[in-house]
């Protein structure tokens, strides 16, 4: 009887030992673990999206390499290409090396959405008459509702007729 309480014993212990060992360790590293909530709650590759108006026509379209849509409803494009559409047409394309589509801004009357478009801002049509026209800058913000495009950058513009013009509004 008394072998077996030398051995139950020393075991019970090297079980206690164990587990208190193992709690220890465990408490120690989640105590040492980062906050790890992510700011994003969407990613995507290759996306292709087409947009329409109250009516039923296409209002734009757009591709881009990547996005990232952020938890403050931000959303961010990696080589964004835009396609503006008129009475059904395409009427101007919008490359750039990066995009952000800043949460929407609420008025009275409806949500008023942007894209920024950064880097090599490039702006062409074509057109009937197979004319090019084609602006760039570095920076520019399309307001997707009226298709009006914004910058305080320097743009250059380059048409069939004329050659290049410089605009810059140093106000």
């Amino acid at each position: 009887m008394q072998r077996i309480g030398l051995i139950i014993v020393p075991g019970i212990i090297a079980i206690a030992l164990f587990v208190g060992i193992n709690s220890f360790n465990t408490l120690s590293n989640e105590a040492d673990a980062p906050n790890t909530s992510l700011d994003f709650n969407a990613y995507s590759e290759g996306i292709n999206t087409t947009l329409y108006d109250a009516q039923g026509n296409i209002n734009y379209t757009l591709k881009a390499e990547r996005q990232v849509h952020y938890n403050d409803d931000s959303t961010e494009l990696e080589k964004p290409f835009i396609r503006l559409y008129q009475d059904g047409d395409s009427r101007w394309n919008i490359v750039a090396n990066s995009g952000r589509i800043p949460a929407a801004e609420t008025t009275a009357d409806e949500a008023l959405e942007r894209i920024e478009l950064l880097g090599n801002v490039r702006v062409y049509s074509l057109d009937e008459y197979g004319n090019r026209t084609m602006m760039s800058t570095e920076f520019l913000t399309l307001n997707t509702e009226s298709a009006i495009l914004e910058t305080d950058q320097s743009v250059s513009i380059v048409t069939s007729a004329a050659t290049t013009i410089v605009y810059r509004n140093d106000s």
